[in-house]
């Protein structure tokens, strides 16, 4: 059904899976957790309980109107806390905490939801709060959506975990993989796709070979293809992805559904098969601790809004003070100063990092092109490097800052150890300012 394409650019980084034979195991859950209502792209949940109320695991504590995902308390037990405040991580949002009563006991509301057609299944995703598990956060009930004109042709699951250090997608596949295809065929079933493609890069052979052993035992062989993938820095990207398994390019500003894909993380799409089996939403996340600051590294079930020193803790604490702590891979992941703040749904990893966590200082760029040939985008990371610094916004659009995956390649090879990837980020920033205060003006004419 489906052919292997190239790819350009990408870099080939240490892969550092050194817990990939870890099999995930529940952390002792902590005494109180601090959920915040805004872990999905779009709107922050409202807030739907009160001080002093008791809530079970999977009781809805946030709901969304439009673009979001609702969002289920993660332990039982009783709100602490109902407010909008500043997290660790310096964003405002609306916040829940719960004590917990260590039970740990499920609502006995919950039960396993029905669909008979494509708009309620996709509502029972939605219900079941999931959202791009990979990292992405976006809610996956609105992925699912075609627009109007348009159809999947193909569903996409990513099941590369091309970044260093993370595992957790790994072990969904080892431990889960018969949940994984089931998902898989419900989704194309219920969305009338066609046929689907798994894509895991070749560092994973046991991987492929059990879900290919799935797919073979299923009976699923005519709609479901296992692609394997040579390994190769950031073949996990969306647009990457698409290439590389279909063979079609994702126009610059455009979506997957624009060539005819639905792309799903692996463990996305293993979520939601559990969500019908069992009617249990989404109130933890697989996370891969790890660095070598930490005493007893593996992949633990974490419930949302953990605070990473309690993660920290609950896993046996540190060997040595930390450099660097990394919420998510060495490559885009974000370093965070305070760990207090909360697990989150896109959250797969924390790496505690000491040897390898000092950086080079920056020289001056020296114009050799290695950032150029390393974009899996074929943009100028180099000139975008520049125009973000200097706030040039004229720039930064004709060189197409918002097509940025900020993948971290080019700043990977940088002989110059040019922070690239940091400085694009901000540009992006500065470029969604500019724009939002070039429209405001008509925007309020209209009105």
């Amino acid at each position: 059904m489906f052919s292997l394409h190239k790819t350009r650019g990408g870099v080939h980084p240490p892969q550092c899976k050194d817990m990939r034979d870890f099999a995930c195991t529940s952390i002792t859950p902590p005494e109180r957790v601090l959920i915040p209502l805004n872990m999905h792209i779009g709107a922050p949940a409202s807030p739907v309980v009160s001080e002093g109320d008791h809530v079970y695991v999977g009781t809805l504590i946030g709901q969304v109107n439009g673009l979001g995902s609702p969002i289920h308390a993660s332990v039982s037990g009783t709100v602490t806390k109902v407010a909008t405040e500043q997290l660790p991580t310096g964003a405002t949002a609306p916040v829940v905490e719960i004590v917990s009563d260590g039970k740990m006991e499920s609502d006995p509301a919950l039960k396993p939801p029905t669909y008979s057609n494509k708009e309620e299944f996709i509502a029972c995703v939605r219900d079941s709060g999931m959202v791009g598990l990979g990292g992405a956060s976006f809610p996956t009930w609105f992925k699912m959506r075609a627009p109007e004109g348009k159809s999947f042709e193909f569903l996409v699951v990513n099941a590369m975990e091309c970044e260093p250090y993370i595992t957790s997608d790994y072990r969904q596949m080892m431990e889960h993989s018969e949940r994984v295809i089931d998902g898989v065929f419900r989704t194309i079933e219920a969305l009338e796709i066609p046929a689907a493609v798994i894509g895991v890069e070749d560092n994973k052979p046991e991987a492929i070979l059990e879900l290919k052993r799935v797919v073979k035992e299923k009976g699923r062989e005519d709609r479901i293809e296992v692609m394997e993938i040579p390994t190769k820095y950031p073949a996990g990207g969306e647009k990457v992805l698409i290439k590389a398994t279909t063979g079609r390019d994702v126009p610059a500003g455009g979506l997957p559904i624009d060539v005819g894909c639905l792309v799903v993380n692996v463990t996305t799409i293993s979520r939601v098969e559990q969500y019908f089996r069992y009617g249990m939403p989404l109130t933890c996340k697989t996370v891969t601790v790890t660095g070598d600051c930490i005493a007893n590294p593996g992949n633990y079930r974490i419930p949302l809004g953990m605070s990473v020193r309690d993660v920290i803790e609950a896993t046996g604490g540190m060997v040595k003070e930390p450099k660097k702590i990394i919420m998510g891979g060495p490559m885009m992941g974000r370093t965070i100063t305070n760990i207090d703040c909360p697990i989150l749904k896109a959250n797969n990893a924390i790496v505690a990092l000491h040897d390898a966590a000092v950086l080079p200082d920056e020289t001056a760029c020296i114009r050799c092109g290695r950032c150029v040939r390393a974009c899996p985008l074929a943009l100028e990371p180099f000139a975008l490097d520049s125009a973000s610094r200097s706030h040039d916004v004229v720039a930064l659009d004709e060189l197409a800052v918002m097509n940025c995956m900020e993948c971290g390649s080019c700043a990977y090879v940088c002989p110059a150890h040019r922070r690239i990837t940091a400085s694009i980020r901000e540009g992006k920033a500065v470029y969604r300012g500019e724009v939002a205060r070039l429209t405001a003006p008509s925007e309020k004419k209209e009105a």
